[in-house]
């Protein structure tokens, strides 16, 4: 839970140190005012990286440096991003790495474009992927750091005139030991996942959902999955000095959401992205964040704080209403052009505050 909130700089932020209600806040303003600003800040106490944009693009244009600070249940956190220096997280006044802060303060961000998580490209839903993983196992976002370093190592050797064999050889391996362990984390995660989804869909929905999702080590562990990550390596190397490029691995995973449905006393399973309408692509995304959100309090303990932007007023009425009829327990920073698109329960029970260039006034 996140008690205070403090930023200067921060695009066209600046608000002082202003106390942010455990039953939730509401953040009001025009379009432009910076309302999502403000959870994007919020976002970069939990990850140490914005959700848009690049660092420099997150300082205000007339200043070299931003710094957000906030005050949570587990002590204090400090960013400060600058243009030219390394990007400072101060923790409980020590400072830390970016990989200190996971666990400290979760939080589950949904705004309406995240429908393309969906029907949109692959790397969308890995980023998900890993970023549900990586907040809860920081052994798994280290092994996945290697990973993608193995991979530019690859990469760039391939792009090279003159490949040597023996050093392509000595990557691979990289690639197979660290890949496999990636996999197989992926796999049970995906698992536990889908016990949330199938249950939390069915009880809401009426109609359970999952995640398909396989690998090439599937069933295998071990020495066994890291022969079968090489051998099926070795079956690409044409495609690889085509492309120039390692196109096998876990940088290539994908996964199909599934909705089943009962038709005539028959189970079908419907991919939402080739066969769902815009209106269950929504819903799917709101029964995904729902359980991201499970996931992280069987993880921490807490609930996570829920960031949700704009999605009273970009929501259908429908799909509006399940959302909010089903948030979790747990702070609630809300963002919208109007109190009236919230349901009188969310807005008796929240603070307000108001955002106007920048600077949060309360109300």
């Amino acid at each position: 839970m996140l008690k205070v909130l403090g930023v200067r700089n921060f695009r066209n932020l600046q608000i002082p140190e202003t106390e942010l209600s455990p039953d939730g806040t509401v953040i009001l303003g025009e379009n432009g005012q910076g309302k999502t600003n403000v959870l994007e800040a919020i976002y970069l106490l939990a990850y140490g990286t914005t959700f848009r944009g690049t660092k420099s693009e997150a300082i205000n244009w007339d200043e070299e440096e931003a710094t957000v600070f906030g005050e949570t249940e587990a002590g204090s956190i400090q960013i400060t991003l600058s243009r030219e220096k390394e990007t400072k997280i101060v923790v409980n006044n020590k400072l830390k790495n970016r990989l200190s802060l996971l666990g400290k303060f979760s939080t589950v961000f949904f705004h309406p474009q995240e429908i393309e998580l969906i029907a949109g490209p692959p790397e969308l839903r890995r980023r998900f992927l890993d970023r549900l993983i990586g907040t809860t196992d920081k052994e798994y976002l280290l092994n996945l750091i290697s990973y993608y370093r193995a991979l530019r190592n690859k990469n760039r050797l391939l792009k090279t005139r003159n490949q040597n064999a023996a050093e392509l050889e000595i990557w691979d391996k990289n690639l197979a030991a660290l890949g496999v362990k990636v996999w197989l984390v992926r796999e049970k995660v995906v698992t536990t996942l889908n016990q949330i989804l199938k249950q939390e869909a069915a009880r809401i929905v009426g109609k359970p959902l999952l995640l398909e999702y396989e690998n090439a080590v599937t069933g295998l562990e071990g020495a066994q999955a890291e022969k079968a990550f090489l051998r099926a390596l070795a079956l690409q190397k044409e495609l690889e000095r085509r492309y120039l490029a390692t196109v096998f691995g876990p940088h290539r995973d994908d996964f199909k959401i599934i909705m089943e449905e009962t038709r005539n006393h028959n189970i079908r399973q419907k991919d939402l992205a080739a066969f769902g309408s815009r209106a269950q692509q929504r819903q799917a995304v709101i029964l995904l964040k729902l359980a991201q959100a499970k996931f992280f309090a069987k993880a921490f303990q807490k609930s996570p704080t829920l960031l949700l932007d704009d999605v009273a007023g970009e929501l259908d009425e429908v799909n509006r209403e399940l959302l909010f009829a089903n948030l979790p327990s747990g702070q609630a920073i809300i963002t919208t052009t109007s109190v009236e698109f919230l349901p009188e329960r969310i807005r008796k029970k929240a603070t307000t505050l108001t955002v106007k260039e920048g600077r949060i006034l309360k109300t």
